[in-house]
């Protein structure tokens, strides 16, 4: 599902008369690094740092009002929050007890943490929440990766869909009509009522499904030579999104209710940038916390705020940032 902020940010950034805004989240205080996955409308943004006596990033927060908080675990040294509600629900995966089992969870308000469980006891992640609490994600069933709904405090497998030959869906979000998002083998899919499209393709190659928003439009990305981005709307009809000057490729990686879409583009040479498609399908490249430094753009809300990571300095530490106007 998409995320959001509750500072707006112009459909288009560049042609707004102040220039965009990139902040610096910081970490929870581990020796390197943090990223920014999902903000919802209310400006409440996730992701995950490095925490006090860590040396990599693994540690999933919250952060809120200007505050970073860490949010828990399941008992294991790692999680990661993958995208957050309008009710401030965070869903991702978390290392259990013995930092072997990873397990799906649901975090709320004042209510903390809670292990969703795993269809087969011992992998389940969450990738979506959407505002009724319906969370998706993926599990392993007898070996093969699969994807589960939650709802109401139960798990079950999403049913292989119709006419899909036995391929696999694999979940990656959910809208507030229950419509997910996702790949079904090697094609981006959205499923309806147990029954799966695939994304038109201008040639045999595959793609991949990133973000929906509540119109059903999905953000996705075509793969092989070279990596295309493109919006397939909810009538069926795909808009291919323009690369930046100089891009050999480009991906989305969510998209929101105004079909404005955030993702990164890369280059021969040169860092990873963060770009924001309008929902016309102009781009434009995001600043970067130092000159010549990367970034990249993970979450966009409904008023254009969009959360990712950047470097700190040119081949440096990444942060978790926010772009807003």
């Amino acid at each position: 599902m998409l995320a959001a902020g509750a500072v707006a940010l112009p459909a288009s950034p560049a042609a707004a008369a102040d220039p965009v805004q990139i902040i610096d989240l910081g970490t929870l205080g581990g020796a390197c690094c943090s990223a920014a996955t999902a903000v919802n409308d209310n400006g409440v943004v996730v992701g995950y740092s490095g925490a006090p006596g860590q040396t990599a990033p693994m540690r999933a927060f919250r952060w809120k009002n200007g505050v970073m908080t860490d949010i828990g675990s399941l008992g294991g040294t790692r999680t990661y929050p993958a995208d957050v509600n309008n009710n401030g629900w965070i869903v991702g995966f978390s290392l259990l007890a013995d930092n072997v089992t990873t397990h799906a969870f649901l975090w709320r308000p004042n209510l903390g943490m809670t292990d969703l469980g795993a269809l087969d006891g011992n992998y389940s992640s969450a990738t979506g929440v959407n505002d009724n609490g319906v969370v998706v994600g993926r599990a392993i069933v007898d070996g093969t990766t699969t994807s589960f709904r939650w709802a109401a405090g139960v798990m079950t497998e999403l049913d292989y869909p119709a006419g899909s030959m036995n391929l696999t869906f694999t979940a990656q979000a959910v809208n507030n009509s229950g419509v997910v998002a996702g790949d079904l083998g090697d094609m981006a899919a959205r499923l309806v009522n147990g029954n799966a499209t695939t994304a038109p393709s201008p040639e045999p190659r595959g793609s991949w499904a990133e973000g929906i928003n509540n119109a059903g439009d999905i953000a996705g990305t075509w793969w092989e030579d070279t990596d295309g981005a493109f919006v397939w709307k909810s009538d069926g009809t795909v808009v291919t999104l323009a690369k930046p000057t100089g891009a050999f490729g480009a991906y989305p990686a969510d998209i929101n209710d105004d079909g404005d879409s955030v993702g990164s583009s890369y280059y021969t040479s040169g860092p990873t940038r963060a770009v924001y498609w309008s929902e016309t399908g102009v781009v434009h490249r995001l600043p970067s916390l130092v000159t010549g430094a990367g970034t990249l753009a993970q979450a966009v809300n409904k008023f254009g705020v969009t959360v990712g990571t950047a470097q700190v300095s040119v081949g440096g530490d990444w942060h978790a940032v926010i772009w807003t106007h």
